[in-house]
């Protein structure tokens, strides 16, 4: 396996890691960053937008793994979406000026981790074009 296909694998697997947890235990998943869910309404809006995209986005990413000519779709995909996810975290951060629970700077963390691998897949791509 190449370093694209590694990296697009690993991002895929995070999604739908985070895409089931937030399909079947969406409250849970809330709570983690103080969201409340106190309706059935609530619940199935949060698990459809959060564990729909999540999986629905996993399932992209998959699939760029085996059609060769997504893969390089698939790493800006990723360096895009949690490049997203990202700014406006540190932008909300930025312009919030007061505490926030320590979560926040975890799933900042892991974002911008994201971002570095999947563009490193894109380098790996560019420097050994044959291996993807």
């Amino acid at each position: 396996m190449t370093i694209p296909s590694v990296v697009v694998g690993l991002t895929a697997a995070a999604f739908a890691g985070f895409g089931v947890a937030s399909t079947f235990w969406p409250a849970t998943m809330a709570q983690l960053t103080d969201i409340q869910l106190p309706t059935a309404t609530a619940r199935i809006d949060f698990a459809a937008t959060y564990g729909g995209f999540e999986l629905g986005f996993a399932t992209f990413l998959l699939l760029s793994l085996r059609r060769r000519t997504w893969l390089e779709s698939g790493l800006w995909a990723g360096v895009l979406s949690l490049g997203g996810f990202a700014a406006v975290r540190l932008i909300s951060l930025a312009v919030s000026h007061v505490p926030v629970r320590p979560v926040i700077f975890l799933a900042l963390a892991l974002e911008l981790l994201g971002v570095l691998l999947n563009l490193w897949g894109l380098w790996a791509m560019r420097r050994w074009p044959g291996s993807a």
